[in-house]
Formats: structure tokens, sequence, C-alpha cells
């Protein structure tokens, strides 16, 4: 009789691992439903602006988990019901645009997600808002500034690229978020045309920390006690350079 039982319990056995290594069945597997936006409002303390987006056939869409990675060209082409997946942990991430490059008119926007997908046919639902992934960091100066240096040429330096500025451009430079910015300014004041003396101002550094936020940097002037460069980042002064001659009276 024990050994009948023995057998018995060996089959339950063998039949239930045999079933744990039966692939998932389709109908058994999860859905992820997908709701998907795009948001060009910056953050910003001064003047702020909404950026053109792109549309959602535009964005491209990436699903991974254990055992799963897909890239679909085109958020158009997903299709919740043609696509089953095995329960467990994935990441959904929406993008578009080179995330990497800097430089002007190169936008690039994205969003991720964590979600948990369920088995027995159950839908996940996960709602994604691509946003900008760079820092928008532009520079202006009054024109008290350029009364007084009417030659002023900028240089922005990030931690991979180098900028030289053209302050009359309606274009967006586009940075990589979270790194320090260099702001050079090499100029020529009023009084120095003819000679064509050039002189270079302290160097100003920002932290542009956050994605999709523009950093502002204004050059002003002032001669109320004395000649001063005040430097701010959108409202808040971050340096106030002396100048060490006397305005030109004809500035």
């Amino acid at each position: 009789m024990k050994k009948v039982l023995l057998f018995a319990f060996t089959a339950l056995l063998v039949a239930s691992c045999q079933k744990d290594n039966t692939p998932q069945a389709e109908s058994d597997k999860g859905r992820i439903a997908i709701t998907a936006t795009v948001a060009g409002e910056l953050t910003t303390r001064a003047e702020g602006i909404t950026l053109p987006t792109p549309s959602l056939s535009e964005l491209s869409l990436h699903i991974a988990g254990d055992n799963f990675e897909q890239t679909w060209s085109s958020f158009a082409d997903y299709n919740t019901d043609e696509n089953r997946f095995t329960a467990g942990n994935y990441t959904v991430s929406l993008a578009y645009g080179d995330s990497a490059a800097e430089g002007y008119n190169t936008p690039a926007f994205g969003a991720t997600k964590s979600v948990v997908v369920l088995d027995r046919n159950r839908t996940t639902e996960v709602a994604l808002t691509a946003k900008l992934t760079k820092a928008i960091v532009e520079v202006k100066t009054t024109e008290a500034f350029m009364s007084y240096f009417p030659v002023a040429d900028f240089k922005l330096t990030t931690a991979t690229n180098s900028f030289d500025l053209d302050l009359s451009s309606t274009e967006h430079l586009f940075v990589a978020a979270q790194q320090s910015v260099d702001i050079d300014c090499s100029c020529i004041r009023q009084s120095n045309l003819a000679a064509g003396t050039v002189e270079s101002l302290a160097t100003q550094t920002i932290e542009a920390t956050a994605p999709a936020t523009r950093y502002i940097v204004t050059y002003d002037l002032t001669t109320v006690g004395g000649v001063k460069i005040t430097v701010k980042l959108n409202q808040t002064v971050i340096d106030t350079i002396v100048v060490d001659t006397e305005l030109n009276p004809n500035a």
C-alpha cells in the first residue's frame, strides 16, 4: 500500500513540474494599455514659453521586462489587443529625438514608467506624458550693456560641447540637464572701438540641473554709483562686475 501511495505522489510531482515548464498560453497572458500625451510647457521664473511638440505618431515606444524587449518606431503601431505579455515587471518608455545631442533646434522628449503586468488576460493601464528631456539656456543683453559694449561675443560651454552664441537667433539652444554650464564674454568697449581692444568678462557658471527648464542669463549695465555689469539668472542676480574705468561719455 505504501509503495502505491509513493508511486502516486511521485507521478503527481512529476506532472506538476511538467505543468510549470509549459509555456504560458496567450490567453493567460496580460495586456498593457497605454495612454500617451506630449507636453511642451517649460518651467522658468521668467518669460515662460511653450515649445512645439511632436505628434504621438512621431514618438517611439519601448517596452522591456524579464526575457522581453521590443521597440515600436511609432507609438501609432502599438495595438493593445495584439500584444500580450507574461505576468511580471516591465518598463514602458516613450522617446522622440536624440537625447544625447546638444545644440540649436535639437529638442528631445521622453517619459518612462514601471508597470506590473497581471496574468489571466487582465489589462494594466499606464499613462505617460512625454516632456522635454533637456534644458534650454539663453543669453540676453540689455540696451545699456550693448551701448557700452557694442561688440560682445558670447560662448557657452557644457561638459561635452562649446557653442558660439548668436543672440539674434530665434532658435533655442538645447543642452543636457544635470550639469554645469559656463558662459564667457569677449567684448570691446565703445571707447576702444578704434583700437579694437578686446577684454574678457568673468566666466559665469550656472547649474542647468532640471530638464524642461529654461535658464535665461541677462547681462545689464548700470552707471549708478560707478559703472557695473549685473548678471542675472532669470530674476536673480548671480554676479556684479565692477568696470575699472570711467564710462565713456559718448556711450
